[in-house]
């Protein structure tokens, strides 16, 4: 499913315990840690100056902690619209568990038991952020690291990453999507 033209903002969630070790969450609901508030009030003062007329977060603690603290500093006086179809993929039996090296997080054959599979997961995400696109002029979205691979796969920017709180501008282009690192320059 095509992205609709239209530019938006995107931040992962600031650090929890669980990303410093490398420790799926998935649909775990582990809260920031102190250098994530911290992240996130960073992240802020650069989002300061870039124009979103909405943010819409994840419901997990970790996203809408980052959301908050962002509308704080920011003082964007809506409030933040919960959206629970751009939560992290369900991880089924990895959540809590390290990541295996051997497996690869992005492909349905290493899919493990009872978790949603990347199909699914990139099927419900671009249907999600349509829709958003379709109902905002230019949102900022708070979510995860598994959603802005998501979207960064389906506009052709294939090992592209993003750390926690780095924000995120996707402009449509004539021919392809480019994608700013606020934080670093443009990818």
């Amino acid at each position: 499913m095509p992205l609709p033209n239209k530019p938006f903002y995107f931040i992962r969630h600031g650090e929890t315990d669980w990303n410093k070790s490398n420790i799926i969450m998935g649909s775990i609901d582990i809260p920031l840690n102190d250098l994530g508030i911290a992240q996130s009030e960073k992240a802020a003062l650069i989002l300061k100056k870039e124009k979103f007329d909405t943010i819409i977060s994840s419901p997990r603690i970790r996203a809408l902690k980052t959301a908050q603290v962002i509308a704080e500093q920011v003082k964007i006086h809506k409030p933040i619209i919960i959206n629970e179809q751009i939560m992290e993929r369900e991880w089924g039996d990895a959540e809590g568990k390290s990541h295996d090296p051997t497996k690869c997080l992005f492909n349905d054959q290493d899919t493990p038991r009872g978790a949603e599979t990347f199909s699914a997961f990139t099927k419900r995400v671009l249907k999600a952020v349509s829709l958003i696109l379709l109902e905002y002029n230019c949102p900022l979205i708070v979510s995860h690291g598994g959603v802005f691979k998501v979207l960064a796969d389906s506009l052709g920017y294939k090992n592209l990453q993003a750390a926690n709180c780095s924000p995120f501008l996707f402009k449509p282009s004539e021919n392809l999507w480019l994608v700013q690192n606020l934080a670093n320059e443009r990818l």
